[in-house]
């Protein structure tokens, strides 16, 4: 009698554990589906910003329908598209701007294929940080690369986004202090100057101290004192 409790016990117990391995099961399986999908994301993103500059000038309007499918697709996963939008549109003025101080405005087209490819260039790895996790992005690097080199590629690729919100408040907060970097302003290049003092010196301080911070916070993690890595939620 007793022995058949017990049998009856044991049962009910694996009974009880069968929904847990299934969940867990069905994880494991989302998670490589992920990974897989994260390669591939990976190699069609360096394969786009490689062909900004391999593919001819005639070719260069079927990049940029795939971009803006990118874009697109970003925004469908929550991304926010203002801050890039505005970067874009900085860094056109600025590179049309030098183009014709420089050369004039017969080679104004030339400017404009230059900053096309800069763009086309830039997008696919902010389409990258904007779509796929961060663990997710290591795991696979971890396979090609060095686990530091891994590391340091997945951190830069993660803040690209943060580098354009941050330039963003610095700016913001420079012209409520009144500097001359207003896009009337900047319309003369002697301002340009201001610019660089005002907006990029404190956002490559600020990249500076966010580097130092996340070192810190990798050693706290005793990073790189295992030959295992794993990669959180799932290995």
């Amino acid at each position: 009698m007793i022995h058949l409790k017990s049998a009856k016990r044991e049962k009910y117990t694996l009974t009880d554990l069968a929904p847990e391995k299934s969940a867990l099961n069905n994880a494991i399986l989302r998670s490589k589906q992920k990974l897989i999908l994260c390669s591939a994301a990976i190699a069609f993103s360096i394969v786009l910003s490689m062909s900004a500059f391999l593919v001819l000038q005639q070719h260069l309007g079927y990049l940029l329908l795939i971009n803006a499918c990118l874009l697109v697709h970003a925004w469908l996963c929550q991304a926010k598209l203002a801050p890039l939008i505005k970067l874009f549109i900085f860094q056109s003025l600025v590179t049309i701007g030098l183009y014709v101080l420089l050369y004039g405005q017969e080679r104004l087209f030339e400017a404009v294929i230059v900053v096309t490819r800069i763009i086309l260039v830039m997008l696919p790895s902010w389409w990258l940080a904007s779509t796929q996790s961060s663990h997710q992005i290591s795991q696979v690097l971890s396979l090609l690369l060095p686990t530091k080199w891994a590391f340091v590629v997945t951190t830069s690729i993660k803040v690209l986004p943060f580098i354009g919100q941050e330039a963003r408040d610095i700016y913001h907060i420079q012209c409520l202090r009144g500097a001359r970097i207003t896009p009337k302003a900047l319309m003369n290049p002697i301002n340009w100057y201001e610019l660089v003092k005002c907006v990029l010196f404190p956002l490559l301080i600020q990249l500076l101290s966010l580097s130092k911070h996340i070192a810190h916070s990798a050693n706290q993690r005793h990073f790189d004192k295992s030959s295992t890595h794993t990669h959180w939620p799932l290995n």
